[in-house]
């Protein structure tokens, strides 16, 4: 199995929601696959800032 790195990894329950995350790449070194859980897209060389307005 694969691990994805994500930033956070928190409970898909009710009453949890994030809003205006920001993920960052620095220098472009490394992947962050998600911002939260499976959501939010890469951070990595190509996409260096990944934005998520909210969660869920």
């Amino acid at each position: 199995m694969v691990e994805r790195r994500r930033d956070a990894e928190v409970p898909d329950t009710a009453g949890v929601r994030f809003h205006d995350l920001v993920s960052v790449s620095l220098g472009g070194v490394g992947t962050i696959a998600d911002v939260i859980n499976s959501t939010g897209g890469a951070a990595n060389a190509a996409n260096q800032q990944r934005y998520l307005v909210s969660y869920p």
